[in-house]
């Protein structure tokens, strides 16, 4: 028989802690057993526990309290724990081998085999699998560490970690991927140390040793290496700084800055800009210029400003 598992010992450490949420916390068993020794209650068979709008399910769980005060500080899901919060119209829900919910700080911690999703009418809006991930209630922040695979929308990132940030309806606010960071969309890569995209502006900015392969109007790729760069979604333009180099079939140009346009027509990057004393290599030739301007269709580049020209092995 399933016990409600609203006793009179609980009910008197909940009460003794002053937990505002106390009322609102409700937890359910097949069976319950309370070792004074450990200050543990073991809870074990369909375990079901509700704390405000979080839900969490499984085979068994156990509650830690607080010897000092008498509070409850964990409550730790064993064998493939599943959790579920709805907002908004939201579902979002965290699965993993061990959940620990912790009462205190408002903090879902999980453990082996991590994923988390938050769909929206049956389909998938973000998805992070990861060895690790917290979900921070107070903040709406989720954390993950250890091979994280993020998809959402039409990008798939990978990294050593994650931070996810949400709006109070659950919508995505901002991806940060820290180390060995890699975003994959539309056909392009970019990948760095650091990478930060920004969904209310539609921005990316990646920091530490990037580097992008783009699709540009005609289907060829670009390729850019820098120590920065940013992308600017509703304006479509890319921008690199910091030893920046881009190489687009047997063009191989460097300089301080680039920035590289989109056609207004196709919508797609079609233009580089060197800003700053800039070189260019093409056919055995070297060009120096304080601007050089590249196209992609047509191909062709223009260099302005100080130019200075090399080209080997005249008269052989």
């Amino acid at each position: 028989m399933k016990i409600k598992f609203l006793n009179i010992i609980l009910l008197l450490f909940f009460l003794s802690a002053g937990f505002s949420y106390a009322a609102s916390l409700t937890v359910e068993s097949d069976s319950q057993e309370f070792k004074d020794s450990d200050r543990k209650i073991f809870l074990e068979g369909n375990v079901k526990v509700k704390s405000n709008d979080i839900n969490v399910m499984s085979p068994r769980a156990i509650v830690e309290v607080d010897p000092k005060n008498n509070k409850v500080n964990n409550v730790q899901f064993k064998d493939n724990a599943y959790s579920y919060q709805l907002k908004d119209g939201k579902r979002h829900e965290i699965k993993a081998q061990i959940l620990e919910m912790s009462l205190l700080n408002n903090i879902l911690k999980a453990e082996g085999n991590t994923i988390t999703s938050i769909t929206e009418k049956d389909k998938p809006v973000v998805i992070v699998t990861a060895d690790k991930q917290e979900y921070h209630k107070v903040s709406n922040t989720m954390k993950a560490y250890g091979s994280v695979n993020i998809t959402y929308k039409d990008m798939t990132t990978f990294s050593d970690s994650a931070i996810v940030d949400l709006t109070d309806n659950n919508n995505v606010k901002q991806i940060q991927l820290i180390g060995n960071a890699k975003l994959n969309q539309d056909k392009s890569k970019i990948s760095a140390e650091k990478l930060v995209y920004n969904n209310i502006k539609e921005e990316a900015i990646a920091t530490g040793k990037v580097f992008s392969d783009i699709m540009t109007e005609d289907n060829k790729n670009i390729k850019v290496w820098s120590n920065y760069q940013s992308y600017d979604k509703k304006n479509n333009l890319v921008s690199a700084s910091g030893s920046a180099k881009i190489k687009y079939e047997d063009y191989l140009a460097s300089g301080p800055k680039v920035n590289v346009y989109a056609d207004k027509k196709t919508k797609k990057l079609n233009e580089a800009v060197f800003l700053g004393r800039s070189r260019i290599e093409t056919k055995g030739r070297s060009i120096e210029a304080d601007r050089i301007t590249i196209t992609m269709n047509p191909k062709d580049f223009k260099a302005e400003g100080n130019v200075k020209s090399t080209i080997p092995n005249i008269g052989n």
